[in-house]
């Protein structure tokens, strides 16, 4: 009985320790530097002085999809809504930048709003459009387009169509239609080509987003920033140092492909018919995402359509539930994201009431603890149980030092006949394991903290504390509840877990205050608990 005494207390060590490296791993170390070549084969955006708005859509009226004539110079198109701005250039119809006017960088607002795809001041784009064979496009092709005038503001409910066209001087017609609707982050994307030329014409087209990288942008190991792709129904992220050694092509059942931050998501899905294969690679210091369309040939007048859909906007689990095509994966919940995901709801659930996350947080946990409290009143019994035991098991140690086997056949007998199960107290505990996990993943990713306020000093529930109020309550409330919890460990072993609020308060100083309101709660409830129990007994 000796030996399982020691097993159990190490597996239980093991279980904390196990924890701590899921938990709280390392941060991983950055890679070398980027490479830092360019590419020479794009022109430099020519500058343009923004001419006067139009409002809504009445005077953006499409022009007709294709124009024998190239723009002599490049124009930049912006559209603004409620909840972002896009930047686009008629210098390969691309998206310059893309401002989510709804999140700001900073509590403060001082450096204004979270911008993604930003290419100002440098070539290139996403959304850009490559060309082979007969569908040789430049990346920095000039293209007409349909709108006189440089800006469009649009209402609630309006929508605007933007066609960027030209022909190749083997005379197919390329035209790049974009339709944007004021309420939506998503954004319909298509290429048409028309062969106008005397002979068929043939070739695929490469369409996709780019990011530019730099290494201060890598997340750590609970936090992946850089390029991923839904292919064969699961994520698969790829670390831009491994591009270093080769782009990564996917060809089996491509949802979408794209470029992850913490918060924030670029993506660009290929609908129906319009992707062969998609590519992710690196060149300089951008990573770029990439789809390419299936082979096509076209005769003379014959025509083609490949229909995509961008999106470029908040890891919103609902917004990009509602845009679909698998996007709401992106959201990586980690293996217990079943149990993730209606933790968030009923988290919002509450917070539709309440107006605040911190009180939801609170409001969650009570809701957890409730749950759980059979399990956790049987836990601690058996513990207090075995506890009482004690002065009889250690008799029994005594008269059997020297007869292992006896002592064991004693030890069951005792647990039988005072009806004790020497594990009642720690597998209720492990039960709750999946859901802690759970809810710790909610409250790290999810956007919906990000720059929440609570009360007082806690304006960011997405941030530490900056006075490390509530950890160092948290260490001491956990310090309490060891205090408080039955135990049959040896008084080394006993030492050893009474330093672990110490380990978990330096741990939780710089962890997201979100996660520590929690921990603190669940402690308060759980002493609360822990002093019925022992009102109980005594």
């Amino acid at each position: 009985m000796e030996n399982k005494r020691t097993l159990i207390a190490i597996l239980l060590m093991l279980i904390v320790w196990m924890g701590f490296t899921v938990l709280f791993p390392p941060e991983k170390p950055t890679g070398g530097p980027a490479d830092q070549q360019t590419e020479e084969t794009r022109a430099p955006v020519a500058e343009q002085t923004p001419a006067s708005s139009i409002e809504g859509t009445a005077d953006a009226v499409p022009a007709p999809r294709f124009t024998a004539d190239r723009q002599a110079e490049a124009r930049r198109i912006t559209v603004r809504s409620g909840i972002y701005e896009y930047i686009l250039s008629s210098q390969g119809g691309v998206i310059k930048q893309v401002a989510l006017t709804e999140y700001q960088k900073d509590k403060e607002k001082v450096t204004g709003a979270v911008t993604l795809s930003d290419f100002s001041g440098r070539p290139g784009g996403s959304l850009f459009t490559r060309g082979s064979d007969g569908f040789g496009v430049e990346e920095d092709a000039l293209y007409q387009v349909n709108l006189e005038r440089d800006e469009v503001r649009l209402a609630p409910g309006e929508e605007v169509e933007i066609v960027f066209s030209t022909r190749l001087d083997n005379g197919l017609d390329i035209a790049k239609v974009y339709r944007f609707s004021a309420e939506s982050y998503d954004v319909d994307f298509s290429v048409e080509v028309l062969n106008r030329s005397g002979g068929t014409l043939s070739g695929n087209i490469a369409v996709g987003v780019a990011e530019i990288w730099d290494e201060s942008m890598a997340g750590s190991y609970n936090e992946f920033v850089g390029p991923s792709i839904y292919s064969g129904g699961e994520l698969n992220n790829v670390d831009v140092d491994d591009l270093a050694e080769g782009s990564k092509e996917f060809q089996n059942n491509i949802a979408w492909t794209g470029f992850q931050k913490k918060y924030f998501l670029s993506a660009f899905v290929p609908l129906v018919g319009s992707s062969e294969r998609a590519r992710i690679e690196g060149s300089g210091d951008l990573v770029i995402n990439s789809v390419i369309t299936p082979y096509r040939s076209l005769n003379p007048g014959e025509s083609a359509r490949f229909d995509f859909l961008g999106y470029f906007g908040p890891k919103d689990f609902d917004i990009l539930k509602s845009v679909d095509h698998q996007l709401s994966e992106a959201i990586d919940f980690g293996f217990f994201g079943f149990l993730s995901r209606p933790l968030l709801h009923v988290l919002k659930f509450f917070y539709s009431f309440i107006g605040n996350y911190g009180v939801a947080i609170i409001l969650l946990t009570v809701i957890i603890k409730a749950f759980f409290w059979p399990l956790t009143q049987k836990s601690y019994s058996s513990m207090k149980n075995m506890q009482k035991l004690q002065p009889e098991m250690q008799k029994l140690r005594e008269k059997h030092k020297n007869d292992k086997q006896r002592l064991n056949v004693e030890m069951m007998n005792l647990y039988k006949e005072h009806r004790v199960n020497p594990l009642g107290g720690c597998l209720p505990m492990l039960i709750q394991i999946p859901v802690f996990f759970a809810l710790y993943k909610v409250l790290l990713f999810s956007i919906e903290l990000r720059q929440a306020e609570f009360f007082l000093w806690i304006t960011d529930l997405s941030a530490k504390d900056p006075y490390y109020v509530t950890p160092l309550l948290m260490g001491a409330t956990m310090f309490l509840q060891q205090k408080m919890t039955p135990t049959q460990m040896d008084p080394t072993q006993a030492k050893i877990f009474l330093a672990m609020p110490i380990v978990f308060t330096f741990l939780f100083l710089n962890f997201p205050s979100g996660l520590v309101i929690y921990w603190l709660v669940n402690n308060v409830l759980t002493i609360g608990q822990q002093a019925l129990i022992n009102r109980k007994k005594d």
